[in-house]
């Protein structure tokens, strides 16, 4: 199984890519490729042009959406927990995380579904990243998918994007990249490297989604007819 992320600063448009790469994929391969996962969404306050963040959303492929967190004044439902995470001003909702995001991308290697046995599997997770890592389940779902199976395998890939500088889980997957990428350089075979991290910046993430495609399709061994 393969796996590709992208990096990058806050608000550079990772998201906005993998957002494309998922609609691309939708239209070109309903009949090939079967996804999974989800990806995140800001939360504003909506009342101008100005509008202020205060807070994230989850929402899955298949429409499903939930808090991944919230400034303390906008917070709704029970109150949070005394030792709920946080990361700056926002709170997470660890709950509504796992209760959303780890069936998303729980997924089944040669099971018995029907569907899932005739198509290829596309894994989203954006983003890994301090919110995120709060959580021992998803920190152990994505560790597996990403180190599971053999570099010639096809059938199987994950694509996300991961923090450029939280610690963690998102720097383990930084670090294994850059092992993966040394020994490449070295002309060192190691089966087991068989994850990719690109760097998203102002200057190349309009030419991002073609070269995302391009490596997917690569990925998994199929082309645009």
């Amino acid at each position: 199984m393969k796996s590709l992320f992208l990096t990058g600063s806050p608000r550079v448009g990772k998201t906005t890519i993998i957002s494309k790469v998922i609609k691309y994929l939708q239209t070109t391969y309903p009949e090939t490729i079967l996804l999974h996962g989800f990806y995140t969404s800001e939360v504003t306050t909506g009342l101008n042009k100005n509008n202020s963040r205060i807070g994230f959303d989850i929402i899955t492929i298949d429409g499903k959406r939930g808090v991944l967190s919230r400034k303390k004044d906008y917070w709704t439902g029970e109150p949070p927990n005394a030792i709920a995470p946080k990361v700056g001003e926002y709170i997470v909702d660890l709950k509504e995380f796992e209760k959303i995001a780890i069936p998303a991308i729980t997924i089944k290697i040669g099971g018995d579904d029907k569907e899932s046995k005739c198509k290829k599997q596309v894994v989203i997770i954006d983003e890994v990243g301090k919110m995120e890592s709060f959580s021992n389940g998803f920190n152990e779902i994505v560790r597996n998918l990403i180190s599971k199976g053999k570099k010639n395998e096809n059938d199987i890939c994950v694509v996300g994007t991961v923090a450029l500088k939280h610690g963690g889980l998102a720097e383990e997957i930084r670090n294994k990249a850059d092992a993966g990428l040394r020994r490449k350089q070295k002309s060192i075979d190691v089966e087991e490297e068989n994850l990719v991290i690109w760097e998203v910046t102002n200057e190349n993430r309009e030419r991002m989604v073609n070269k995302v495609v391009i490596e997917l399709e690569e990925m998994l061994n199929i082309r645009k007819e």
